[in-house]
């Protein structure tokens, strides 16, 4: 392997110890500081720190399904697995993509798991109907948007390579 391969994978590694580390030890001080179920106004109107306990996914969608959330997660993280060990081209914005994905999924797969449900506790004030959310939402969300944007520079990328082919074979048959 490529010395810099190891660096990537290294800051992919990096990433996702740091966005978990912080998912977790966040969620267990303000599990601890906010369980008789009060709130702390951080910024007023702007967002507050207030604990829920999700038993589903965002906005509490397939709420007690937690056994499908679980295999749903492992199955993404699979694809993941798969679709990295597959990619021979392991950019920068791939690693660093991936480092926010599998974060994300690990802390609110290791809350389903030890829990039975996610421990939210970051609200918009200003947007009561938006979902509690902790740092792996965050994490996920940051990445799934990561992904978008590797998928369209790939794509771009590929179909540059099939003009340029197609104009090279076009050129020799002339």
């Amino acid at each position: 392997m490529k010395k810099k391969n190891i660096i990537k994978m290294c800051v992919m590694f990096a990433i996702i110890a740091v966005i978990l580390t912080l998912d977790l030890v966040t969620k267990y001080v303000f599990d601890d500081l906010l369980s008789d179920g009060s709130t702390i106004t951080v910024i007023p109107y702007l967002f507050n720190f207030k604990l829920v306990h999700n038993y589903g996914a965002a906005w509490g969608l397939m709420a007690g399904k937690q056994v499908f959330l679980i295999v749903l997660s492992l199955v993404f993280m699979a694809i993941f697995i798969f679709f990295y060990i597959k990619e021979p081209n392991k950019t920068w914005l791939l690693n660093i993509t991936f480092g926010f994905l599998f974060a994300g999924c690990f802390g609110n797969l290791y809350d389903r798991m030890i829990f039975g449900y996610v421990r939210d506790f970051i609200q918009f004030d200003f947007w009561q109907s938006f979902p509690i959310f902790n740092f792996a939402d965050v994490a996920l969300c940051v990445g799934v948007v990561m992904f978008i944007i590797y998928l369209i520079i790939y794509f771009v990328k590929n179909r540059k390579k099939e003009k340029i082919k197609e104009e090279d074979k076009n050129d020799k048959n002339i």
